[in-house]
Formats: structure tokens, sequence, C-alpha cells
């Protein structure tokens, strides 16, 4: 596991005390079905100049606290504003990373997920040869996805972890941004799906919040939020009937989550299969596996490190 330096994390000292919106639970919250159409290349461009959260500094960044729910009423109005620090945060979050891309073991690639709220980073292995999950992997993960404030770990839903896997090698990403993992339920606010172990906050460097949404919602039994202005994405599993929404809402203001493409959940749900959440080995134009370790030794970086 490795810390991110200070560069990584420069200017968080600017960030406000501002606060992440709940991710929506299976009962359906006040709101209006709208019609959503996929991003053109323009409003992708614009959606990845006017999103915005946060990191830290030289130590890790305070992470906002969850929103309060609010009522959308006709007479509410949703206010689509971050500081400019703030967005100038999220666009540095864009930029792809200078690391190097993935490498594979037996048809399998490596991750490399970035903390926000921790400043770290690991990059690991997560599959077997017979792609079934590694242990190691999944604790690497795990211990990354923790509580920044109790610095608790808790386990995650596996399919959770597959999922974010197809998303990261569907967009052939050098690194998922982790915004928020999980977090330690409070009594009186409840814990949702990320104080189960089934949620993430999420963005990929050089892939816009639209496009990771629009992929995210095929995956089917998922719930996807588009947080445009906070500046992420969230993922979560569920066994129920998939649920979409955007929250135009900027960090620290009450949300105003919209549902959207309700059609669209349906569609995904009956097409879902369990195996379609299984990773898909990659193969090479010969159609020998990526990093077989039949033809000989492959220097891969060891499970948790850089």
């Amino acid at each position: 596991m490795t810390s991110l330096g200070p560069m990584f994390f420069a200017g968080l000292a600017l960030l406000p005390a501002a606060g992440w919106a709940q991710d929506r639970e299976d009962t359906a919250p006040q709101g209006e079905n709208v019609d959503f159409q996929e991003p053109s290349v323009q409003d992708q461009a614009q959606t990845q100049t006017t999103q915005a959260p946060a990191a830290s500094n030289e130590a890790a960044v305070e992470a906002p606290k969850p929103k309060p729910r609010a009522a959308r009423s006709k007479g509410h109005r949703c206010r689509a504003w971050a500081r400019p620090e703030y967005r100038q945060m999220v666009r540095r979050w864009q930029k792809v990373p200078a690391i190097p891309g993935p490498r594979y073991l037996d048809g399998f690639r490596d991750l490399t997920i970035v903390s926000v709220n921790l400043g770290e980073r690991i990059r690991v292995l997560l599959f077997k040869a017979d792609g079934s999950l590694d242990p190691q992997g999944m604790a690497q993960v795990e211990r990354i996805f923790r509580d920044k404030d109790s610095d608790a770990v808790h386990v995650l839903n596996p399919r959770l972890v597959k999922l974010l896997y197809k998303l990261a090698d569907h967009f052939k990403a050098r690194q998922i941004t982790l915004i928020s993992g999980y977090r330690e339920p409070v009594e009186a606010e409840g814990g949702g799906n990320h104080g189960k172990g089934k949620a993430a906050d999420i963005m990929i460097p050089g892939v816009s919040l639209a496009g990771l949404a629009w992929a995210a919602r095929k995956l089917g039994h998922v719930g996807v939020g588009f947080y445009p202005t906070s500046g992420f994405v969230h993922l979560d599993v569920r066994d129920g009937p998939s649920y979409f929404w955007v929250d135009r809402s900027g960090p620290g203001q009450s949300s105003c989550l919209v549902r959207v493409m309700a059609g669209q959940g349906m569609v995904a749900d009956r097409k879902w299969k369990p195996e379609a959440d299984e990773p898909e080995p990659r193969k090479d134009r010969k159609g020998d596996l990526l990093g077989a370790t039949a033809t000989g030794p492959v220097a891969m970086p060891k499970t948790g490190s850089e």
C-alpha cells in the first residue's frame, strides 16, 4: 500500500466542510420521473468542468459527512454550485495519472485503487487463474475501503468488487478513484448500502461521469447515482430492482434527487444473469491468455503494493 504525496492532494486545505449525498435505499424517495438521454460529447465535456469534491492535504482529507435528505417539492430548486477550489480539485481528479497501464496474469488484469480520503493507493491482483476472487486481494481492497473516521474495516460484497473490476476493464482504466467506500453506520442516520459494504462512490480519470454512469446502469440489479456537481458516481449492488437517479446539488447542500431512466433499469434487470458479473479473461491476437503463466514467469506487482 502506497501513501500519496502532498502533490496529489495540493490545495485541499481550502475545502469547505461539505457533506455527501446519502445513497438511495430500497424505498423510492420523493421525486419525479424524467426522461434522460445518453449525454452527447458536448454534454460530457461540460459535465467534466462542472463536477466537484474532495481529497486532502499532506495528511488525509476530512471526508464529508452524509447530507440530510430533503423531500423535493414543487418549489424546491436545486442549487448546482460548488466553490471554485472544489471544482478545480475535481478537474485534477479527471487527469489520467502517470502510472503504468494494467498488467495481466492468466488473463486477468491488476487494479489500481486510490482513496481520496485516506491518501493511499493499492495495486492489486483480484482474481486467480480460475476466475475466483483472491482472498489476499480482497483483503487489500477492503482495507482501502475502510471508514476514514473510525478506521473500521468491513467485509465487502463480492459482487460490488466484481462490478468495479468490470467497469475498470471496460474503460481500460489505469485506476479507480474512490471517493467513499465503507461508512460505519451511525444509529441516528442509518448506514445505507455504504454501511453494508455494498456501495462505492467513484470516478475514473479520463472517463466522464456521464459515461461512467451510463455503463454502470447496464449492469443489472444495481443502484446508480450521478452527482455531476459533487463529482462522482454512486454504485451499489442489490437483490431488488435497479434504481437510477441524478442529484445536481453541490457539497454541503440539501440533496435534490430525481429518479431517471426507470425503463432502462427494468430492461437491464431482465437481461441480467449471474454469470454476467464474472470477469472475462483477456486474450491476445493468437488466442493466448494475456500474462499466461504457462508461457513463463511474468513480472507482476505484489498483491497490495505499487
